[in-house]
């Protein structure tokens, strides 16, 4: 049987582990007046999204860190740059801690979902309406008085087909009476065009067909800038949860926040 702490020594030992939820909240405030003066707005979403998509020193900086594995002539792999290999061993740590223990948060639509780089918003919803033209078929997805309508029109500009639903659901589009008179490629467009109008549209940066971005033991399948995106996102995500009350005070929990706070100084850091 290993040795045991004395029960003094036990009591040390426990108050000498380091409480990164403090620190992260004074990072995270830091970097929240860096973008809020860099973007000229107020606004948290309008600010993040100019971290995310316009030339700014965390941008310049982090990407190409986040670049995916490559061989050299020899075509064994070539090695990450110390900066790489911190930054994504720092990105591999808060992905275990996250998949360890269940951090929710409330979204933009007031339903609770997981905090993960499995699930996570990327991009901002689109404006509606959206249509396309293919055939000359016109498809289009709306949104009006509360009601999502999706319509089909013929060459003609009559329109075919109205499907009105109550909410976003994809399954109740394709179980719909009207979607079952249209041929399976009108159904194709049709269905294509509603899944970009999701108002919520998640990406699993873990699952795809891009080149793998080797983080320690971890391998994400997506591209520098969505895995910027979703850094971005995820770390967002962990101060809503923290600041709006729907983390749990357990300790499992509080480990996320130890590399999202060096992942932020890191931002930080880009910027002076």
């Amino acid at each position: 049987m290993p040795p045991r702490l004395p029960n003094n020594a036990r009591m040390w030992k426990e108050r000498a582990e380091i409480d990164y939820i403090g620190p992260f909240v004074k990072a995270w405030a830091a970097f929240n007046a860096w973008f809020r003066e860099e973007s000229g707005s107020r606004k948290d979403r309008e600010g993040l999204e100019y971290v995310k998509t316009h030339a700014n020193p965390v941008r310049s900086v982090i990407l190409p860190l986040l670049t995916p594995a490559e061989n050299g002539l020899d075509g064994r792999p070539l090695a990450d740059s110390e900066d790489a290999q911190e930054l994504k061993l720092l990105i591999a740590e808060l992905h275990k801690s996250l998949e360890q223990f269940r951090i929710e948060v409330m979204n933009e639509s007031d339903v609770l979902e997981q905090i993960t780089f499995s699930s996570v918003a990327i991009r901002r919803r689109l404006s509606l309406p959206q249509s396309k033209t293919s055939n000359s078929i016109t498809y289009m997805v709306n949104k009006q008085s509360g009601q999502w309508i999706s319509t089909v029109a013929n060459r003609a500009g009559q329109v075919t087909t109205t499907i009105t639903q109550p909410e976003y659901e994809e399954s109740g589009l394709i179980t719909h009476s009207q979607y079952a008179t249209l041929s399976p490629t009108m159904q194709g467009h049709l269905r294509g065009l509603y899944q970009a109008c999701c108002p919520r549209p998640l990406s699993n940066l873990l699952a795809g067909t891009e080149r793998p971005i080797i983080a320690g033991e971890q391998s994400f399948r997506c591209s520098s800038e969505e895995l910027f995106f979703g850094l971005v996102e995820v770390i967002y995500a962990l101060r809503n949860s923290l600041l709006h009350g729907e983390l749990q005070p357990d300790e499992r929990a509080f480990k996320s926040y130890e590399p999202a706070y060096r992942i932020v100084m890191r931002f930080l850091n880009c910027v002076g």
